[in-house]
């Protein structure tokens, strides 16, 4: 099924995209602070015991509520791409969309945190996660085994505390 839909983002100008960098590396860097600490929120209440103490007895619902927080976040962070013209393709790597052309062909321009310019597209059709450097740009591609691992952690994106 392809990205393209009714309701789809903007078709953009390379440049476009490059002028909104600057409000990308912020939500990108928000994005990974929500992702990580979910992780760890995940990890903890997986624990034996789920980290009870004499002090508080029932951490989990603190935890529960932490987590409905972040989730909040992470929908203002997808509602801030949106308004910008783009779409979060992979919240464990904060890769962001942006549709485009390359070499005629619409495509995802992709960006992640710390790159200061749009190396990379994929094609519409291709996976989210997947990157490709743009023609003349050198880019270190994610291997068959990272981008599964990615996936992986896309797929379980969804944990909830019980």
């Amino acid at each position: 099924m392809s990205d393209l839909s009714t309701d789809s983002p903007p078709i953009m100008e390379l440049p476009e995209v490059v002028a909104r960098i600057p409000l990308l590396e912020q939500i990108g860097n928000d994005l990974i602070k929500v992702m990580e600490r979910k992780e760890q929120i995940v990890a903890q209440c997986k624990k034996p015991g789920r980290g009870r103490d004499k002090e508080n007895p029932s951490p989990v619902a603190a935890l529960k509520q932490e987590l409905r927080g972040l989730a909040n976040r992470l929908t203002e962070l997808r509602e801030e791409v949106q308004n910008l013209g783009g779409t979060i393709a992979q919240t464990s790597s904060a890769t962001l969309e942006f549709l485009g052309e390359v070499d005629g062909c619409i495509a995802w321009f992709s960006w992640q945190p710390g790159e200061e310019s749009i190396h990379a597209w994929r094609p519409v059709d291709g996976e989210p996660g997947e990157r490709f450097p743009l023609p003349g740009v050198s880019l270190t591609v994610q291997g068959p085994s990272e981008l599964a691992a990615d996936q992986s952690v896309e797929n379980n994106e969804e944990d909830t505390v019980e």
